[in-house]
């Protein structure tokens, strides 16, 4: 099986937004891009509670969970204060809706601060390669493939 080349797919969040902090009225670090590299995972405003934390007022502290179900990224809004978006549509708290690549997801309405691009990355990996060397070359693969949602 030596040269069979499988592909993995790396769905990631890019910052968005302008990163303008005056509407909450004090400056803070624009929220930098993630990657859905579990399952499963909650995104809020408090480290103890959540695995991506955006620390921006207007996102709950427990805002948000990203799934990976059947093939299909889900976003889910975890009741928070000021709700979760897909462009720009307000999520009802509770209910699993998924997101497509190239979508926006917007926490707590925040265009400037708390808004992000859905994409989709398929990079090749030998089969033959340990992990390490897999994600070695996953990382320069990365940078050259084409990004699915453009």
């Amino acid at each position: 099986m030596d040269g069979i080349i499988y592909a993995q797919v790396h769905l990631t969040f890019s910052i968005s937004g302008d990163g303008d902090w005056r509407h909450i009225g004090y400056k803070v670090a624009r929220p930098g891009a993630f990657e859905i590299a579990s399952d499963a995972l909650t995104v809020g405003r408090v480290a103890d509670k959540a695995d991506i934390v955006l620390p921006v007022a207007t996102v709950s502290s427990t805002h948000a969970r990203l799934e990976k179900k059947d093939g299909r990224l889900l976003v889910t809004d975890l009741g928070s204060t000021n709700g979760t978006y897909i462009n720009e549509r307000r999520l009802n708290p509770g209910f699993p809706i998924p997101i497509d690549p190239g979508s926006l997801l917007i926490f707590a309405g925040d265009i400037h601060l708390a808004m992000f691009r859905v994409r989709k990355m398929i990079v090749e990996v030998p089969s033959e390669m340990d992990a390490a060397q897999q994600e070695t070359k996953a990382e320069v693969v990365s940078a050259v493939v084409e990004d699915t949602t453009s």
